[in-house]
């Protein structure tokens, strides 16, 4: 029996070689377009080297660096989380309650942002549950319940925003860094993601992450405890997803439903542009990092050129077509439906 389990560990670690030498290309791929659209932008576009346009694609992915890194954690699983917008809207709106506001007299300053993490890493929580304990695929698991915070938030507010007068949490989204140059929001964001990192590359939890994405059958004959670490990594996202919606607030200056709209797209999109297998195993946190930046950068320097939005959206989704081409492993999957 040990023997068996001997042999099935040295064939889990004969794969994952093979899948580090996937992340090497995919990551270089990434690092590649990366600096290709800064130097296409920077000839094709004045403004786009200019340091306001830097410091504003820095201030512009804070939000979407934070949902990417959570969704990255939750991609290397092999699962995938559509809550983010319910999530953070929902947060966003309680948050935008317990602070100053002209809608009520509660002032709770600081103490929401930590309330709204609470509140994303339940609904969290409850994804992970109810993806587990009752098999069902976690993009309808996740659909459904970002649905039902959506509604939620809907029913609270009838509909309507809730503007905030609270300075320090507005202040928050204002305060730039290193002269200036540096967004807070980006800094927290960047903090986030090294956490996360060290956490997916130094914790026992991390390490089973890359196991069940790598192959969940192994993972479980090794002993892995595969529900418990889905659980945790979907409360853990849901806690991010929670950040985000009360630092959209803080740049908006309202809690609403329609803030996140549009957040799912590019939260999945930055980091599959970053490298990230869609089939779960291969990938690292930072490369999050690399595809929010690169998204950003690419939507920026459109803006610049004056391209249709249109065509702009159409672009990201025909590069989003082309890098899960790339990263995805066939064989995970068996029969393509």
């Amino acid at each position: 029996m040990v023997k068996m389990k001997q042999n099935i560990y040295n064939f889990f670690l004969m794969k994952y070689s093979r899948e580090k030498i996937a992340l090497l290309i995919s990551g270089k791929a990434s690092f590649i377009a990366l600096f290709s659209l800064i130097i296409i932008f920077s000839f094709l576009a004045d403004k786009f080297f200019s340091l306001s346009n830097l410091t504003n694609i820095l201030d512009l992915s804070a939000i979407l660096l934070l949902t990417s890194t959570a969704m990255t954690f939750i991609l290397m699983l092999g699962s995938i989380d559509l809550s983010v917008e319910g999530i953070a809207g929902l947060t966003g709106v309680v948050g935008a309650l317990m602070v100053k506001n002209f809608s009520n007299s509660n002032d709770y300053g600081l103490l929401s942002i930590i309330i709204c993490i609470l509140l994303g890493a339940i609904f969290g929580l409850l994804n992970g549950i109810i993806f587990t304990k009752l098999k069902i695929p976690s993009f309808m698991t996740t659909l459904g319940l970002g649905a039902v915070a959506s509604g939620v938030c809907i029913l609270s507010t009838r509909g309507y925003p809730v503007i905030i007068t609270d300075q320090t949490i507005r202040g928050l989204a204002h305060i730039k860094l290193l002269g200036g140059v540096i967004p807070l929001l980006f800094v927290i964001a960047i903090t986030i993601n090294l956490l996360i990192w060290f956490v997916s590359e130094r914790t026992i939890l991390g390490r089973h992450v890359i196991a069940i994405g790598g192959d969940e059958a192994i993972a479980k004959d090794l002993g892995i405890k595969i529900n418990l670490v889905k659980i945790m990594v979907f409360a853990i996202s849901g806690a991010i997803f929670g950040l985000a919606g009360m630092l959209l607030v803080a740049k908006l200056g309202a809690g609403d439903i329609r803030n996140p709209y549009g957040l799912l797209f590019d939260s999945i999109a930055a980091p599959l542009i970053g490298g990230i297998a869609i089939t779960g195993g291969i990938g690292k946190i930072p490369h999050a990092a690399i595809g929010a930046i690169t998204l950003t950068i690419l939507r920026n320097g459109m803006v610049l050129l004056g391209i249709n939005p249109y065509i702009q959206q159409s672009v990201v989704g025909t590069i989003i077509i082309l890098t899960v081409a790339i990263t995805i492993e066939r064989k995970k999957i068996g029969v393509i439906k």
